[in-house]
């Protein structure tokens, strides 16, 4: 449980903490941003060095990191591009759920086609009619719920200071996100 909240306060607390304490020394709110993000991506990579072992939430996040580093170069300095890095991800992920749905190969049923190559069990399963309708709804559910969290973000960052959106940013992803999948096991 100790390293678990180590991780959520090295991963969401510190960057937030790092930007608003860095932010009044610097001349924008990229380099702050910037600095406060590379924390969990040298956390990754002390681990990864340390341990030799991956995680791979701090890989997500340091791909992310990376990307987001291109993208601020790439659009000159653009700090919106850096806010709603990860949301990109999950929008364009929303999007294909809710793409395969409508093209009636639900990415969940894919999911678990593969996963029964493994298992016994889970091919008995998806054997059912039910289960294609079921996995249907999930993966346009999930489509959903990451869409409009992307949405909702995209938004806040184009419409509150960079210090309203770190501060608000979570508990919106955790009500959105977290929500909604609670809804999607409350239902199945």
């Amino acid at each position: 449980m100790s390293a678990l909240l180590a991780r959520l306060v090295i991963n969401l607390a510190v960057p937030v903490l790092v930007y608003v304490l860095l932010r009044p020394h610097v001349h924008s709110d990229v380099t702050a941003l910037v600095a406060g993000a590379a924390v969990p991506t040298g956390c990754t990579a002390i681990v990864l060095l340390w341990r030799r072992r991956l995680d791979a939430i701090g890989v997500f996040a340091t791909v992310c990191f990376a990307i987001g580093l291109l993208l601020v170069v790439v659009t000159g300095g653009n700090e919106l591009v850096f806010k709603i890095r990860e949301d990109i991800w999950t929008g364009l992920l929303g999007l294909a759920c809710l793409i395969s749905v409508a093209a009636r190969a639900p990415l969940f049923f894919v999911a678990l086609q593969l996963a029964a190559r493994r298992n016994a069990q889970i091919t008995e399963r998806i054997a059912d009619p039910q289960a294609r309708r079921v996995s249907t709804v999930t993966t346009g559910v999930i489509g959903v719920i990451l869409l409009v969290h992307a949405l909702v973000i995209v938004a806040l960052a184009l419409t509150t200071s960079t210090t309203i959106f770190l501060a608000l940013k979570l508990p919106l992803s955790l009500a959105i996100v977290g929500g909604g999948l609670a809804a999607l096991v409350w239902w199945i």
